[in-house]
């Protein structure tokens, strides 16, 4: 019989050659050899079964939860070896199932989900097992919870009183967002309270204050705080004691906070409310603190709308760094090559992608000097910058939260203005980080000193260089969104600032994140610099971001493109809901680069384990086999010319399907699209058909009323009293309608026509740009509906949507005019005229919707009709109808593998 012991005291042995602190331990009675690895403060077990039977998995997690029950272990790892497994070498060269266990509600056997992994990346899976602790989403629940009942204990009066108090260092912020620090720092000072409960006396001096100390020793734990009845004064009195040994950057602010509070019972009360929430938390998660962090404070922010404040889930920037990091020549042995990296984020928020980098390296490195390691994280290798003072607070408790142990007095962590401010006797503009725009221009680096408040200093010229690593999710915000959260004549300053500074930059600014990536490239080494950034997944797609593409393309090697198709995790940012894709980028070496990597993950990771074994997926090229999702390619020469399109669809052959068989050098700009939706829904009031200036409408896109390719109106609008400029754009009323934004499984009409001349809330009018000679309007509008309705159509419509959300695609301007169809001139009258007359035969005929297409009788009349006339293959546009009425954006569900053909639908 099988036996797991000996594969197991193996594979301990590998853990340990990879850094894991590892031992193999024997169960007393029936002398089983279990493995136990320590991570951080944590205990994580390895329960494992040899064979992959569906009761072998039940046993191994069985095994698993009792150990989690007996409270020997922090977080349990059920893990299986294929059968024929007997040797290291197969251990080595092989791959296992894992699956995370911790204390609580956990699925059961029959439900788990496994991940498949190498055994080489199961390191990796291993170090990120104690994130499973707790769940952050619930966590930050609770904190958010806690957070607004502290803040309701004061009046209106005393709010404004305690914003006094604090100044202009709390200046965007709000009663609610000072208890958010405050929980921040008294989870800080928790974490402390376990590190001196588990000190070794070799470690005491570090944790004990200089000599002579006149105060009391040690400060006094959470928990005594609150036991002492006046909980403020305790945690103020027990923060100045730490701050005689260091942490100044974290507890100083907490001091001010407590400094600023009324001396009330209802004020201590909100104090004991974070301080009980504070010990909650330290009892109930992992290393996960800085995912609930950014949580709540990016809920706690008022002007994250206006200025792009987002915070990037501890799964995606597992994945990003560990992607980042792949292939960098750095000998991790070398304490000198691992103290020489130098690591920026220029929109850092919270930290949680420094604190990921951070984390990285502390689990490579093999210098014998970890405690070194740890004290040039703090002090030399890494630098963030950003607008907001509490973010840089965050970050340095974040930061700290690493290695509390090692003293940390150079923070490189900068406060910048996003204000008018007062400088050398004038007021003046600052556009935060994008002040070190200034000086850049396209051929050299020569920035000039930028003043910014750094974490533990006043503020002072900073000294910038040259960085081997950016890593960013930077601020997307549009032109008439930026600034929003200011007075307007500031307003107006900074925007008179930002054309100053963008002026000469190789790339027009449609949005922030362009001068970030600027930024980030000029400050970056010219040979060996990598950068790696959060984006939405419409800058894969949409028009206006082709020139960012290009820039990026010019001046990088593209290594990897990373976009969810997961419906239930279409982004990797925590506080939004639209599609977003992770880009990770490295200089160009001589030669041509090799192809992207364009990986569209049908399973968005939402627990850094699993994160961390995706990431060895991507790298090891097996994401296929362990059913993270589809992985494509895009050639260098199609980079460089901006081409992202193998992102739009998750099965590859569909990308090749439209955009090389069926639409491959087909022409464009053949509609002139307007007026847009939005001018209709702002400008307009709906009315009754006898009231003067009334116009017929399409209102909105139902699809119970737009289900067949002629649409009669469903109501008339005339322009508003204050409005009189919208009557010129009703004038501008037309047949033909196509799409501003639609929800993909339950859509019925890509485009439609109307019975008369209509304008539309949900629908941009469309006329023909170009005529077929001898061919009416109306023909060519007909033709023109049955193409875009057409399987064909469809896909050439979905190759160039803005992917917002997956499921709920917008179509720009620009996008829709470049919609690809044949160049309705040649096809001639013949071949216009017999589109225009299926039009007319299926036109009152009801369709079924996007998912039911391949089914639906007038789709395949259409279809017929569209490779009759314009020569498609008839099996080619089958094959095309069938896999797109399975991709996750049209039936809005995970995308399901072929048993037969990873990776292809049946």
């Amino acid at each position: 019989m099988a036996n797991e012991n000996p594969l197991n005291v193996r594979l301990c042995d590998i853990l340990v050659d990879a850094g894991i602190a590892a031992e193999t331990l024997v169960r007393h009675g029936n002398s089983e050899t279990d493995i136990e690895c320590r991570i951080g403060d944590h205990i994580v077990a390895l329960e494992a079964e040899h064979g992959e039977s569906n009761a072998k998995k039940a046993e191994a997690i069985k095994d698993a939860d009792t150990k989690l029950a007996r409270q020997v272990c922090d977080a349990a790892i059920a893990l299986v070896y294929p059968e024929n497994y007997r040797t290291r070498r197969d251990l080595e060269t092989g791959r296992v199932q894992a699956h995370v266990r911790v204390a609580g509600k956990q699925p059961k056997a029959a439900e788990t989900t496994w991940t498949t992994l190498q055994v080489d990346s199961l390191a990796d899976y291993v170090r990120q097992a104690p994130n499973e602790l707790g769940s952050p989403e619930a966590l930050a629940k609770k904190a958010d919870a806690a957070v607004k009942r502290a803040a309701e204990k004061f009046t209106a009066q005393q709010t404004k009183s305690i914003m006094a108090e604090m100044g202009p260092a709390a200046l965007g912020t709000n009663i609610k967002g000072l208890m958010t620090d405050l929980l921040t720092a008294l989870m800080f000072h928790a974490k402390l309270d376990v590190i001196r409960h588990q000190q070794k006396p070799a470690l005491d001096a570090r944790l004990n204050p200089p000599q002579p100390y006149a105060g009391d020793w040690p400060p006094a734990s959470v928990a005594e705080c609150r036991q002492s009845g006046q909980v403020a004064w305790s945690l103020h009195k027990a923060h100045d004691l730490w701050l005689a040994v260091d942490y100044k950057q974290i507890l100083e602010w907490s001091c001010a906070i407590i400094n600023a509070l009324p001396n009330t019972p209802a004020s201590n009360a909100a104090v004991d409310i974070i301080a009980e929430t504070a010990l909650d938390i330290q009892r109930t998660t992992g290393n996960q603190h800085h995912d609930l962090v950014g949580i709540t404070f990016c809920q706690s922010v008022e002007t994250a709308k206006s200025d792009g404040s987002m915070y990037t889930t501890i799964p995606a920037a597992t994945m990003l760094t560990a992607l980042l990091f792949d292939g960098l020549d750095l000998d991790w042995t070398d304490y000198a090559q691992v103290a020489g990296l130098r690591i920026v984020d220029f929109a850092c928020g919270t930290g949680t992608l420094l604190i990921a980098a951070a984390n990285y390296i502390l689990s490579r490195e093999q210098t014998g000097r970890p405690e070194e390691v740890a004290q040039a994280l703090l002090d030399q290798i890494l630098y963030g910058f950003d607008i907001n003072n509490r973010a840089i607070f965050q970050t340095a408790t974040g930061i700290g939260m690493i290695a509390p142990r090692v003293a940390f007095h150079n923070m490189h962590l900068y406060s910048l203005a996003l204000d008018v401010v007062q400088e050398s006797g004038e007021r003046k503009a600052k556009l935060g980080a994008l002040e070190m725009l200034e000086g850049i221009n396209q051929l050299s680096l020569n920035p000039r000193p930028v003043t910014g408040t750094r974490i533990d200093t006043e503020p002072a010229p900073i000294e910038v260089e040259k960085f081997n690593v950016a890593i960013m999710n930077p601020p997307f915000t549009r032109g008439d969104m930026r600034f929003k959260q200011l007075p307007e004549a500031t307003q107006t300053k900074l925007r008179a600032r930002e054309a100053q500074l963008y002026k000469g930059l190789p790339m027009e600014q449609s949005s922030t994140a362009n001068a970030f990536f600027v930024l980030a490239e000029r400050y970056l080494d010219t040979e060996t610099g990598r950068l790696a950034f959060v984006v939405p997944t419409a800058t894969a797609s949409n028009p206006s971001a082709a020139a960012t593409r290009r820039y990026l393309g010019e001046r990088f090697h593209i290594k990897y493109l990373v976009v969810s198709y997961d419906p239930q995790r279409i982004f990797h940012s925590g506080n939004t809901d639209i599609g977003e894709m992770l880009v990770i980028m490295e200089r160009k070496g001589p030669g041509e680069p090799p192809p992207t990597t364009v990986v569209k993950l049908t399973t968005n990771p939402a627990a850094a384990s699993a994160a961390a074994a995706c990431a060895s997926s991507i790298i090891g090229g097996q994401v296929v086999e362990h059913r993270w999702g589809t992985v494509d390619y895009i050639a260098p020469e199609d980079i460089r010319q901006g081409n992202w399109y193998a992102v739009q669809f998750t099965n590859n052959e569909l990308y090749s399907i439209a955009a090389q068989e069926l639409w491959g050098g087909m022409l464009k700009n053949q509609v002139i699209i307007g007026p847009q939706g939005s001018t209709i829904r702002t400008g307009t009031d709906r009315c009754l058909p006898t009231d003067a200036g009334a116009t017929a409408a399409l209102y909105n896109h139902n699809v119970e009323h737009c289900n067949r390719l002629e649409v009669a109106p469903d109501c008339y609008v005339r322009p508003k009293s204050n409005k009189p400029s919208a009557a010129n754009t009703l004038r501008r009323a037309n047949y033909l309608k196509f799409p501003e934004r639609v929800n993909l499984p339950t859509v019925k009409n890509m485009v439609c026509r109307t019975t008369q001349a209509t304008v539309g809330s949900a629908w941009v009018g469309a006329v023909p740009a170009v005529y077929a000679p001898g061919v009416d309007a109306a023909a060519m509008e007909k033709a023109i509906a049955v193409i875009l309705n057409s399987t064909p159509g469809k896909l050439g419509m979905l190759l160039v949507r803005s992917n917002k959300k997956p499921a709920y695609p917008n179509f720009s301007k620009d996008g829709l005019e470049r919609t690809p169809m044949p160049w309705l001139p040649d096809l001639g009258k013949a071949k216009v005229e017999g589109l225009a007359a299926a039009y007319d035969e299926l036109c009152g005929q009801e369709r079924l919707s996007l998912p039911q297409a391949h089914r639906c009788p007038v789709q395949l009349a259409i279809d017929a009709a569209v490779c009759r006339q314009l020569g498609f293959d008839a099996a080619l546009c089958e094959r095309a109808r069938h896999l797109l009425a399975q991709e996750p954006m049209v039936t809005g569900k995970r995308y399901e593998f072929s048993r037969e053909q990873p990776g292809l639908l049946p």
